[in-house]
């Protein structure tokens, strides 16, 4: 009786320990939901390096440059640094609307707020409802400007 708790045990912690390891390597897993979140997550932040790395060669480097630009600008009037700008995402829901291994049309929806001025000012959360179109680029999935790619504020 002993000696089946004991395995039952011992199956169990090894069966957590190759789950876990499964899902390691999923999450370092580079996917086009993967590139869209870590881009939009960027984008709120007014993260500069962290939206090049996911924008696509062909992407908007002259937008880039003004949106950031423009924040830094906006928290320098307010007398804060732009860590006060950035904002939040909350509930993401990413839906993948065609695609294959070269590119994908991505949808995003999502909440986002100032997690730490939401709470002081009551700011109410935002929705965002942005379509991406992700491509596979240098063994990447990156972000692509579709005209609208930096209109996602409000």
């Amino acid at each position: 009786m002993q000696d089946n708790k004991i395995i039952t045990i011992t199956l169990s912690v090894l069966l957590g320990i190759f789950l876990q390891v499964l899902l390691i390597f999923g999450d370092m897993q580079d996917s086009p939901n993967k590139a869209v979140l870590e881009f939009t997550k960027a984008y709120f932040k007014y993260d500069k390096a962290g939206m090049e790395a996911r924008l696509c060669k062909t992407g908007d480097a002259e937008m880039l440059d003004k949106y950031v630009s423009y924040g830094e600008k906006e928290a320098r009037e307010r007398g804060f640094s732009v860590w006060y700008l950035g904002k939040k995402l909350y509930n993401p829901q990413i839906e993948v609307k065609s695609g294959d291994y070269t590119k994908a049309t991505i949808y995003l929806k999502c909440e986002v707020a100032p997690p730490l001025r939401s709470f002081f000012t009551q700011e109410s959360l935002r929705h965002v409802h942005q379509t991406f179109e992700v491509i596979k680029e240098d063994g990447k999935w990156k972000v692509c400007g579709n005209g609208n790619l930096f209109a996602m504020a409000d």
